[in-house]
């Protein structure tokens, strides 16, 4: 599906060399926990458990974050479309038929392509909130 619409670059990225690879992160938590995160008064806003306010910022986190790596964009937007999957499933509140894994696909591997990292999120039952992003990197790290 396509919009016409074009996706703004990422205002937060780093200039540099383009991405040679993609980390693709995973963060969960259950409500309790998010509430918590939720107050700046009780934690660091960029404490080490907590998932950034930039999605760029997933680079400087904890590498077990990092719940794959891929080479190649579609490849990181299949593993992105694939958690968000397999969490529709289990969510707290149901997803609506419209909203289509195909076209999501197809915003994510577009954003990827231009460097929008893109970031879902979802809350499922048992009150656990589970967030992913992509982002890619040029930086030697593996």
């Amino acid at each position: 599906m396509t919009t016409g619409h074009s996706i703004a670059p990422d205002a937060s990225k780093r200039d540099g060399p383009a991405p040679t690879h993609f980390h693709c992160y995973r963060w969960s938590a259950g409500g309790q926990e998010w509430e918590r995160l939720g107050k700046t008064d009780t934690l660091d806003v960029a404490g080490p458990d907590r998932p950034p306010v930039r999605t760029v910022d997933w680079l400087i986190k904890s590498a077990r974050f990092v719940a794959a790596v891929h080479a190649e964009p579609k490849d990181a937007r299949d593993w992105l479309i694939s958690e968000w999957e397999q969490a529709r499933e289990k969510a707290l509140n149901p997803v609506p038929e419209w909203v289509r894994s195909q076209d999501r696909a197809e915003r994510a591997l577009r954003a990827i392509e231009t460097a929008c990292w893109p970031t879902y999120s979802q809350w499922l039952t048992g009150g656990v909130i589970v967030l992913w992003s992509v982002v890619g990197t040029a930086d030697h790290c593996h």
